[in-house]
Formats: structure tokens, C-alpha cells, sequence
């Protein structure tokens, strides 16, 4: 017979017959049912929820059973919500839930009478409780509670519900025994996982006697060994870890560190002695110990105190570079006049492969120091440089004094190669930490967290390099001497690889000059039609390339020498990979030679101008960048403020003007075509040509002036191999030609200007 009675959904538990349960009501339509129930004796109903996420009371699906429940306290929170103890009785199957006055309801019929075996039944009720005491024992859950729980075994389903709310089991278990409607079965499913539980029990103390046998083994170890150290003792023998402890001891006494660092140094070797070598802290003492005495406290070699062998030195390594060599050399004079002066460190800043890293290496064999390298391209974690925490796994000093370590001097030349390409991310910033090691007022104490112990830096000769000064930070920037390397003339690349290239290569291949010689006209063509670079990295890899071909004729035997030319290049090297840009003889107005700045060195870029009829206005293409579109527009202002001074009207600014730059799939940007691009629109206004094999550089001002400009060497260089006979330059620039050789000054003739008028005149016809 069906029965109204008002629901709680319950969500995440399942209350059972006879349990006492206490719970928090939240939802407001399971507070009204609780309230209903309470005022109007209306039946109460709890069904576990099957989705305990589902907000919905309504929507959600529920249990097909539950059980009547009785209020026992109720507490109404100022919330709306509640807290209520309530008793499981009977169970009912429910019917549909529907809202009625606000409160969740249902109809509600109580199950059917249970068909099983009474016989059964209670045969399988003792086989219950026989299970629930060794499960109860295995749980050590032992006295009056163990007694209770089984104490009445002629109420199978009290019995079952006992064990069940006992036993570990998830939501949707215990929802599937509150559904069972037999209660033979019931029982048993319980038996299956009481059974499983008691496996457990058993798979956990197996578990437990093997702990306990290995920790029994141990303490028989440790007694043994404790008698294997006795008798050595009496014997007058030493265990390991005790000879290895003396044997830091006179290390520690022989290395000169400081006292701070030797009173330190003592008390973890006396660490050491009390640990068990067994011990995971005896491996990390010892390994912080090995470090320590490794670093070079007092060890030191004296320099070379000739400047004449230093010269030669460099010299020998290195052609060219005269004013890096000449500040290097002042750079060593002021060291042997005052060896603890702290002058700033020196950073060579300039494009791969004109010998940054090298030099330093020269520098070292010049003072007869020792050398080491810290790469630091990538470095990204402040601790590559101070080091980590001895307490991590695998905790090691930084960079700096492993190089320091790897040296083995405390005074050697450090170069920190790629400055520019540190990284910073969460794990710190390693520039900041540099800040420390390269300051000459504070490296006397540098402090690496994994020796926790200050270490004088003060008398390493560090070296930096880089590739570009931008990415350095200036913090950084501040405490370095920045000396530019440009990179090298072609006369200055034949001069390197016939002095030092070709050389090498013959060494490493095993060639002879009898079996292999390269002239002159073939090294250029190597050097301008094989390669594009500021230094001789690829000059070198070419030239490793046709010694490899021709050892391999040699060895095959179809030759017995090779005399590489520039008519039979192409058979060792293949097609030429670069060709360079030559100036051209044009009468056509609107076309300007500029002269632009590569990491691999200068090149000319030419500027070409049209007139077209139209909307008035400025195009730009050529995949320009945000400056040179600025330089432009400023170019276009100034013409057409100083119209009346070259001839022009109103109506010759009406057409639009397009500005291209060749080569329009490479970006191009600098600060150093603002005079090209105004000589092109300028010519292209007036109709006058722009004087042939002339080149230019400089950025303009809306007031008219011509501002300097970088990269003057390469520049010039380029301009010269493309065939250019004049060249344009701000004045401010002037100084700058000292660096460019005078067998190329000599070929060119060059202008300096300072306002944009002078350009015009020199370059329109």
C-alpha cells in the first residue's frame, strides 16, 4: 500500500536500519521536508543519491530503497541550512520525487516480505560472525565493541548491518546492499566483502613481517659491525670511514683556506667520523668536503712579466685586432705596475667566429695563468652560478667554482662566454647573480650556496664575451669594459686562413703543400663567393671541406697533388652559395647605393624610387621595419618643406611616391637610411639621376641634420667590394676611419656631411 512521505536525498552517504547518523542539510526543499516532518509527523524518507554531484534534487537519480528515519535532534542554522541526527528504521521502496509544499516527497511502499530460508539464514549468520571477529581482531578493535558487534547473531539483518557499516566499502556497495531485496543474499554479499577485507588485512601483515624481518636483519648488521670496529681497534686497524676522516683532516690542514672555512671544514669531518658510511648524510658530507678541499685556496702562478712575450703572443694567435690587442696589453701593463688593482672587467663583444673566446685563451698563455671556460648560452637557473642547497638531492657548487676547482689556480683567466644569450625564468635570475662574481668590491666573499662559505674571486682575471650588447642587462653592462670586434677585411681573412686555416686543416688531414695548394684568387673566392660572415667560422668549415675531397683523390689515387684554382673550385665546393651586389651604372632617377649592417657583415642595399600619378601620399614596400618606415615619412616632411630650394611646386607633391627596397622577403631595419631614402625621393622629384658608384649612410633629422651612424667598417668594406668609388658619412663619423685599413681608404673617396642639403649636392647630378 502507498504511503505520501517527505524525502531527503542523502549525497555521499548511506544510512542503514538502526544507525544513528548525523548529517547537515543544506538544500532548502530537503530542509522543508525535515521541518514537515518534525511539525506535521509526516513519514521521512532517506534515499541515496546515485551522482552526488548533481545539485538538482529533482533531476537527480536516486536509489530505488531507502530507509523511514526518525528525527532525534534538530539544530536550524541562521544559514536556512540544518543539522539533524536521525535513526535509520525499516526499508521502503520509493516512488517518483515531486515537490509538494516545498518540501522533496514521494510515495513510498514497504518492501516484501523476505521469502528465504530461515534455516539458511542463520547458517550463514554464524559463518558472518565468525568472519566479523578475525576481521575485528585484524583491525585490533578488541573488548566491549568487538562483543556488541556480534553479540546477537539471531538478528541476521542487524547483524549484516553492523558489519557492513563497519567494513570500508564505497557509496555505490553500500547502495547496493540497501537494494537487495533477499536477505540471504544480502548476507552474503557481505561475507564477499568481509573476505576481501580480511585478504587485505593478511597481504598487510605479510607486508608488516617483511619490515620488521629487514629492520631485525639491520640491527643485526649494526651489531656486528659495532664488533667488527671493536676488534679493529684493538687489532690497531682503522675502518674505512675513519681513515678517509684523517685523510680529509690533513687535506683540510695542507689546502691554506681561510681559517672561517677550516673551522667549518673540521666540524663536518667530525660529522663524518659519527656517521655510519652506510648513511645517506655520510655520501653528503663527504661529497661537500671533496668540494671544498678541490678548490685552489692558495694555489697560484706568477705572471709573465713581459709585455714584449705577451705581444708575441697575441700576435701568434691572432691577425689583426690591432686596437683589442693594444687594450689588452694596457689592460696587462696596469696589472704587473699594481697586480691587485680592480680594474674592470673586459668583455669582447662582436659576431660569431672573430676569435672572442680565443683571445681569452691568449690572454691566460700570455701571463702564463691557467684558463677556463663557463658557457653560459641557455643558463637560465640562478643556481648554475651560486650553486644549490646541500640539503637537495644532488646539490653541487655553481659554475664559477667548479671552473675555479677545474683551474686549479686560485688566480686563473675565467672567460664567461655568450653573456648575452643568459636566460632568466621562476628558478632566478642568473645575470643578477653574476653581479656579485664580476664586481672587484665584493668577489673577494663570493658566496656559493652549496659550500655556504665565502670564496675570494678577487685574483681570477674574468673574461666576458657576447655577441650583442643589447641583451646584457645594465646592471651587468656597468661593471664591463666593452671593446668591439667589427670582424675582418678580406685581406685580413686571406692573411688568417693562409697563417693559421689552411695550416691547421693540412695537420688534421695529414696533407702535404706538395699534395695540396690554393692560390690567391681561389682563397677570395672562397672567402666572398662561399661565405657571408663578420669572422671565419664557415671560412674555416670550407676549407676543412676541400681538404677532406682532396685527400680522398690522394688516397684513391687518381691524383698525386691538387693545385685548387678559382676556374676548378666549383668541383670541390660546388656552384657558388652568395653573390654580392654591385653598383651599377644607371641614369635612371630615384635609385641610391645605401650602405646596411649585417651580423655577417656590411652589404649595400639599394633604394628605388617612382613617381606615379595618383592620390598624393607615401608607399613604402620591401618588408621594412617600424624605423626606416619613420625615416621615410620624415625624408618626404623635409622635401617638401624645402620644395622651393630644388625647383619643386605643389603639384609635383599631388603624384604618389613608392619607395622600394629590393629583396622584399628579408626584413630590414636601422637606423641608417634615412640620406638614402631622401636622395631617392629627391631625384625621383627634381628627374636628376644620382651620381654612379656612389654609396651612402646616415639617419636624418626633420631639422636637417645627418645623425651617425654604427657598423662604419663593414659598411665601407662593402661598399668598396661592390664597386663603389665614393662613399657619403655623417662627420660626426670621422673617427670611425681609423679603424677601416688604408689600402681601402686609399680605393675611396670619402665625404663627410652634416646636413641634408650637402647630401643632395654631392649626390644628384
Amino acid at each position: 500500500m502507498e504511503e505520501l512521505a517527505v524525502v531527503v536525498p542523502l549525497r555521499g552517504m548511506v544510512v542503514t536500519t538502526g544507525m544513528l547518523q548525523p548529517m547537515p542539510v543544506g538544500r532548502s526543499s530537503s530542509v522543508r521536508a525535515i521541518t514537515r516532518h518534525v511539525d506535521e509527523g509526516i513519514p521521512l524518507v532517506l534515499v541515496p543519491q546515485i551522482d552526488p554531484e548533481q545539485e538538482d534534487a529533482l533531476g537527480a537519480e536516486l536509489a530505488r530503497v531507502g530507509v523511514l528515519a526518525h528525527v532525534v535532534r534538530l539544530a536550524e542554522l541562521p544559514d536556512g541550512t540544518a543539522r539533524v541526527l536521525v535513526e535509520g528504521g525499516p526499508r521502503v521502496r520509493v516512488g517518483k520525487v515531486f515537490l509538494e509544499d516545498g518540501a522533496t516527497a514521494a510515495q513510498i511502499t514497504m518492501l516484501d516480505p523476505d521469502n528465504s530460508d530461515p534455516l539458511e539464514v542463520a547458517a550463514i549468520a554464524q559463518e558472518l560472525a565468525s568472519l566479523s571477529q578475525q576481521w575485528l581482531f585484524g583491525s585490533g578493535i578488541t573488548g566491549p565493541d568487538a562483543g556488541m558487534l556480534v553479540a546477537d547473531t539471531e538478528d541476521p539483518d542487524r547483524l549484516g548491518d553492523q558489519v557492513a557499516s563497519r567494513l570500508p566499502l564505497s557509496v555505490e556497495d553500500r547502495i547496493e546492499l540497501l537494494q537487495l531485496g533477499s536477505r540471504k543474499e544480502r548476507l552474503l554479499r557481505i561475507i564477499d566483502h568481509l573476505s576481501v577485507s580480511l585478504a587485505g588485512q593478511q597481504v598487510g601483515r605479510d607486508i608488516q613481517d617483511k619490515v620488521q624481518r629487514a629492520m631485525d636483519e639491520s640491527q643485526r648488521e649494526y651489531h656486528l659491525r659495532e664488533q667488527l670496529k671493536a676488534i679493529r681497534e684493538e687489532l690497531g686497524d682503522k675502518l674505512g670511514g675513519e681513515a678517509e676522516a684523517d685523510a680529509f683532516v690533513e687535506r683540510i690542514e695542507a689546502s691554506g683556506m681561510p681559517e672561517e672555512a677550516q673551522v667549518e671544514a673540521l666540524r663536518e669531518v667530525e660529522r663524518l667520523r659519527r656517521t655510519h658510511t652506510d648513511a645517506a648524510e655520510y655520501s653528503i658530507t663527504r661529497t661537500w668536503l671533496e668540494a671544498l678541499v678541490e678548490i685552489p685556496w692558495s694555489t697560484t702562478t706568477d705572471d709573465e712579466p713581459d709585455l714584449a712575450h705577451a705581444s708575441a703572443v697575441l700576435d701568434e694567435d691572432h691577425h689583426g685586432l690591432e686596437r683589442v690587442k693594444e687594450r689588452i696589453l694596457e689592460y696587462l701593463a696596469v696589472r704587473q705596475l699594481k697586480p691587485d688593482s680592480k680594474g674592470p672587467v673586459l668583455c669582447f663583444v662582436g659576431p660569431p667566429g672573430v676569435g672572442k673566446t680565443s683571445l681569452g685563451r691568449s690572454i691566460a698563455r700570455a701571463l702564463g695563468r691557467s684558463f677556463g671556460r663557463i658557457a653560459l648560452g641557455g643558463v637560465r637557473d640562478e643556481t648554475e652560478i651560486r650553486g644549490h642547497r646541500r640539503t637537495y638531492v644532488g646539490a653541487m657548487p655553481g659554475r664559477i667554482v667548479r671552473a675555479l676547482s677545474r683551474a686549479g689556480t686560485k688566480n686563473p683567466v675565467l672567460v664567461l662566454d655568450e653573456l648575452d644569450k643568459l636566460g632568466a625564468d621562476f628558478r632566478g635570475d642568473p645575470a643578477s647573480a653574476l653581479l656579485e662574481v664580476l664586481d672587484p668590491a665584493q668577489n673577494h666573499q663570493f658566496s656559493d650556496h652549496y659550500l655556504d662559505l665565502p670564496v675570494d674571486l678577487s685574483q681570477v682575471l674574468f673574461i666576458a664575451t657576447a655577441n650583442l650588447v643589447d641583451p646584457i642587462p645594465p646592471a651587468l653592462a656597468d661593471r664591463l669594459e666593452l671593446i668591439e670586434i667589427p670582424g675582418y677585411t678580406e685581406e685580413e681573412k686571406t692573411q688568417i686562413a693562409n697563417r693559421f686555416l689552411i695550416p691547421r686543416q693540412a695537420e688534421q688531414t695529414g696533407l702535404t703543400d706538395d699534395q695540396l695548394q690554393i692560390t690567391r684568387g681561389a682563397l677570395s673566392a672562397i672567402i666572398n663567393d662561399h661565405t657571408r660572415e663578420a669572422g671565419v667560422r664557415e671560412l674555416s668549415r670550407q676549407l676543412e671541406k676541400v681538404h677532406r675531397k682532396v685527400a680522398r683523390r690522394i688516397v684513391e689515387g687518381r691524383s698525386r697533388g691538387v693545385r685548387i684554382t678559382e676556374s676548378n673550385l666549383s668541383r670541390y665546393l660546388g656552384k657558388p652559395r652568395y653573390f654580392h651586389e654591385l653598383a651599377e651604372e644607371s641614369d635612371q632617377p630615384g635609385v641610391v647605393i645605401g650602405l646596411a649592417w649585417t651580423p655577417s657583415g656590411g652589404d649595400i642595399l639599394f633604394v628605388e624610387g617612382a613617381r606615379m600619378e595618383g592620390k598624393a601620399g607615401l608607399k613604402l614596400t620591401g618588408s621594412l621595419g617600424t624605423v626606416m618606415k619613420e625615416s621615410a615619412e620624415a625624408a618626404m616632411s623635409w622635401l617638401r618643406a624645402h620644395a622651393d630650394e630644388y625647383g619643386l611646386t605643389r603639384e609635383d607633391f599631388d603624384a604618389e611616391y613608392h619607395l622600394h627596397v629590393p629583396a622584399g622577403a628579408i626584413p630590414k631595419d636601422g637606423p641608417s637610411a634615412g640620406v638614402s631614402m631622401l636622395t631617392a625621393l629627391a631625384s625621383r622629384a627634381t628627374g636628376r639621376p644620382v651620381k654612379s658608384h656612389l654609396a651612402m649612410t646616415g639617419e636624418i633629422t626633420l631639422r636637417g641634420r645627418v645623425l651617425p651612424v654604427g657598423g662604419v667598417k663593414e659598411k665601407v668594406l662593402a661598399a668598396r667590394r661592390a664597386g663603389v668609388r665614393e662613399v657619403i658619412l655623417p662627420a660626426h663619423n670621422a673617427p670611425d676611419l681609423d679603424d677601416i685599413p688604408k689600402s681601402v681608404r686609399k680605393e675611396l673617396t670619402i665625404h663627410f656631411v652634416s646636413r641634408n642639403t650637402e647630401v643632395l649636392e654631392l649626390a644628384l647630378r
